[in-house]
């Protein structure tokens, strides 16, 4: 119980929110989450020229050792705490129970979540397309099925990827029915036993020259509340990614992360506390993050439009 509010904090929930890999939302792969110790603050930031230097020197005997030294740049960040709050009047728990739901307060937290999350992906999606990754046009233009060359496009930006000093943990970010044009492309068609039948994930991983494949296929809302609904895509059709996907410390690499400040909500957190004027428990779920491009050298953006 906090000190400022009536409102407790509910493990239970926040654990079963936690639990984001379950879903279809992507922004969390893309970015992962890195936990950090103030809500605002700064992260090191490394140019290309203070890493893979042949700086190593034959030592001898009573000799001093090589030594280097480190530059480095800073970067912002702060986190922002998005939040929802969802009621559960008493009539409405004593209905849920008599008609065998069992927990209807998860089933309102899990709908809340899922309209944090379609923000988060949002603001993922948002800063993706405006990072400084270096951007190239696909070989051949659109992903129309004679001309495009996807495979080609992809192998290039991983060799500059690899030319930058990234080799492993390489993703293809990629759009759903983006994705789905690239599979029946000409291109791409032919490495399939020569005639089109899909065999393996694998093989087209191998092509591609990529550890993973990371399908964008979510859809939101965008229409206003009490309008029929408008599922429209978070991801663009026009343009695609190939980056260093990483999550933990930023040594670790990656192209960004989701910087996540747990004592203001973390990644996702549950909280309940009583509105007895109206008797209903109100249900609150919460977060408090920062979407960061921390190394834009980290990733390629190919456009197809």
């Amino acid at each position: 119980m906090s000190f400022y509010t009536s409102a407790s904090f509910n493990p239970i929930l926040s654990e079963a929110l936690n639990k984001i890999g379950e879903n279809r939302f992507v922004g969390t792969q893309i970015l992962p989450v890195r936990d950090v110790a103030t809500k605002t603050g700064q992260y090191p930031v490394f140019g290309d020229d203070q890493f893979d230097l042949n700086a190593s020197k034959e030592r001898a005997a009573g000799s001093s050792f090589a030594r280097r030294d480190f530059a480095y740049g800073q970067q912002d960040f702060s986190c922002k705490q998005y939040a929802l709050e969802g009621l559960l009047p008493d009539e409405d728990a004593t209905q849920a129970s008599d008609d065998g739901i069992s927990d209807a307060a998860g089933a309102i937290a899990q709908k809340l979540q899922r309209d944090l999350m379609v923000g988060h992906e949002l603001r993922v999606a948002s800063v993706m397309n405006a990072a400084g990754f270096n951007a190239t046009a696909q070989t051949g233009g659109a992903m129309s099925a004679a001309g495009a060359k996807p495979i080609s496009s992809i192998q290039n930006a991983v060799e500059r990827l690899q030319g930058n000093g990234f080799y492993d943990d390489l993703a293809l970010i990629i759009e759903v029915s983006l994705f789905n044009e690239m599979l029946n492309t000409t291109d791409v068609r032919g490495i399939f036993n020569g005639n089109g039948q899909y065999t393996d994930r694998q093989v087209i991983l191998d092509a591609l020259g990529v550890n993973q494949i990371i399908i964008c296929p979510t859809r939101y809302n965008s229409a206003a509340k009490g309008k029929a609904a408008a599922r429209s895509k978070i991801w663009s059709t026009d343009s695609y990614f190939v980056g260093q996907v990483a999550g933990g410390d930023f040594a670790n690499g990656g192209f960004g992360r989701t910087l996540a400040y747990s004592p203001d909500g973390g990644v996702f957190t549950a909280e309940t506390y009583r509105d007895e004027p109206i008797k209903s428990d109100v249900l609150r779920v919460l977060n408090s993050v920062d979407e960061a491009i921390i190394n834009p050298n980290a990733a390629e953006k190919i456009t197809t439009a």
